[in-house]
């Protein structure tokens, strides 16, 4: 099971007027602390793409907000794996800046194998996805 903290500054571009962090900037850290906690688990993305030719993509993402993170807070994002189905990981992300909570995000990510589908539409090609296993090594580490 991952659990990995991760901190990052909140800049003036992840912030409105006011130097209220945007409600949407909590998906891009979140997103950066699930990658970190992956690679500080020894399981990056980019191997288990290059050896799998699989990917991570959300699924479902829900967060409730209780606090708001302000310019210059440095935000703490806590990752921790709630588990793991054959195709599937459920996480759990904690936001907090000087120990207050700020907001609880929880994700579930399907595994998926990338592909490229050529239809007869007027674009030509579009990318999907099938659902795919997670690896062993990544489904050990998650569930």
């Amino acid at each position: 099971m991952i659990a990995h903290e991760h901190r990052l500054r909140v800049y003036y571009a992840d912030t409105d007027a006011g130097g209220v962090m945007y409600h949407a900037a909590y998906l891009n850290f979140a997103e950066r602390a699930r990658t970190e906690a992956l690679r500080a688990a020894g399981l990056p993305h980019a191997q288990m793409q290059a050896e799998h030719g699989v990917i991570f993509m959300v699924r479902r993402a829900e967060i409730e907000y209780f606090r708001p993170a302000r310019l210059d807070d440095v935000v703490v994002v806590r990752t921790v794996s709630a588990g793991c189905t054959a195709a599937t990981v459920s996480l759990r992300q904690d936001f907090s800046a000087d120990g207050v909570a700020l907001a609880v995000a929880s994700f579930v990510l399907v595994c998926v194998r990338p592909t490229l589908c050529v239809r007869p539409t007027p674009g030509g090609a579009e990318a999907s996805a099938r659902a795919a296993r997670i690896p062993a090594r990544w489904r050990s580490a998650l569930g």
